[in-house]
């Protein structure tokens, strides 16, 4: 097993309400112990240590930090009306990201010349300039969205990512997120709100709409289906979810009248200690004991996180297939692998053979390495699997014989 525990990463989805999520984790365990994970001059090894001190963060990155930092993570992650979320970003760049522009914060082009006034609504909505298809390319950790991706992201959302929220229940998702990460409190203030945006000043035409939808109906297929975990969960947990989750709308709407001054403030600086404090006042004047069951109830459940790889197909060389590949959530464990031509399995094999190097380079086992013969005749164009698992090794194929094909 790893030496440390797993901590909770969160797939910061654009413009889906993460900045509030943050509002969350810096409640619970403290001013700045949220670790924003940007890559910088000494690449991430800062934003590794961090989060294995503190045990929370995340940002704008697509699934597969794991294998980034050699270590398993517990994913969260929220999603949004894929419209909605698009709306949303044009107006945040065109009020410069509330600000945070002049403080030299970064934007895409699209996004400059949306703050110029020279992009209006209806051509960023028209041509998905806030991202197309964005949720299936980074809940998929691939670069192309399409319907494999798509069964990729999927699979990604029922068995590696613990927990999955909709921005418009936000409360459900912050309780779930308690019982997966240990955390106690599933409050929240709101921050990052878009300031001085006029909805009416853009019109946008039912054309764009349209178009907008329908290029991006691989975004609402994944919507759609966090939606149903969403339901799903809540009508399993019953009334001992719904009992907690009431006594939270009390104390949220009271957390809601606080002079809050982070409504339109990025998170890029953090919160105020003496803020957070209020807030917790709030929380103190309740019994919090119907949460607290809830907790109890939800932590005693069997829930065990789906295995985390990495891994990477060197060669294919004289009808052996060889590399390497490791279980980052149980290193000790060997990975079960599968040839596949299609979907049908023309060879197996398992990771156990010795690499010193893979060890080198910071993993946490040198058992690792796998040679799998071809059989005799195996037609052109294989690739190489984790089975059992929608996690993939690096390089998998397609392959054909003696040379890496795509």
């Amino acid at each position: 097993m790893p030496d440390m525990p797993s901590p909770t990463f969160f797939i910061h989805l654009p413009k889906c309400g993460g900045s509030t999520v943050i509002s969350f984790f810096d409640l619970n365990k403290g001013k700045d112990q949220f670790i924003n994970f940007v890559w910088d001059r000494s690449g991430w090894e800062n934003c590794r240590a961090k989060l294995l001190a503190s045990q929370i963060g995340g940002g704008h990155q697509p699934y597969g930090i794991h294998r980034i930092i050699k270590h398993p993570v517990n994913y969260c992650t929220i999603l949004r009306d894929p419209l909605e979320r698009q709306i949303s970003h044009y107006w945040y760049a065109s009020s410069g990201k509330n600000g945070e522009v002049t403080r030299g914060v970064s934007v895409s082009a699209p996004e400059a010349l949306a703050q110029q006034g020279v992009l209006s609504l209806d051509e960023w909505v028209g041509e998905s300039l806030g991202g197309k298809n964005l949720f299936v390319q980074m809940l998929s950790g691939q670069a192309t969205a399409n319907e494999i991706s798509l069964e990729v992201a999927e699979a990604h959302l029922r068995r590696n990512i613990g927990t999955v929220g909709i921005c418009g229940k936000m409360s459900e998702f912050l309780l779930q997120l308690c019982s997966m990460s240990g955390l106690q409190l599933p409050f929240y203030f709101e921050t990052n709100r878009t300031s001085g945006s006029s909805k009416t000043r853009n019109h946008l035409s039912e054309a764009a709409k349209q178009k907008f939808i329908e290029e991006n109906h691989l975004d609402y297929k994944i919507f759609r289906s966090a939606t149903q975990m969403v339901d799903t969960y809540a009508k399993e947990m019953g009334s001992v979810f719904s009992n907690a989750l009431e006594l939270i709308q009390v104390i949220q709407t009271e957390i809601n009248k606080l002079d809050n001054p982070y409504v339109y403030s990025s998170t890029v600086f953090g919160f105020d200690d003496s803020f957070l404090s209020q807030v917790r006042n709030v929380v103190r004047r309740f019994d919090l004991a119907p949460i607290e069951t809830y907790l109890e109830f939800a932590r005693s459940r069997q829930y065990t996180p789906a295995d985390l790889f990495d891994g990477f197909v060197d060669a294919v060389h004289d009808g052996v297939v060889s590399g390497w590949a490791i279980n980052l959530s149980r290193p000790e464990e060997r990975v079960p692998l599968e040839v596949r031509v299609g979907t049908h399995v023309v060879a197996t094999g398992w990771s156990g053979e010795h690499r010193p190097d893979v060890a080198s380079a910071g993993y946490p086992s040198e058992r690792s390495g796998f040679s799998i013969a071809l059989p005799d005749g195996v037609p052109e164009g294989f690739h190489i699997a984790i089975a059992n698992s929608p996690e993939s090794l690096h390089q998998a194929g397609t392959w054909r014989q003696g040379w890496h094909c795509e």
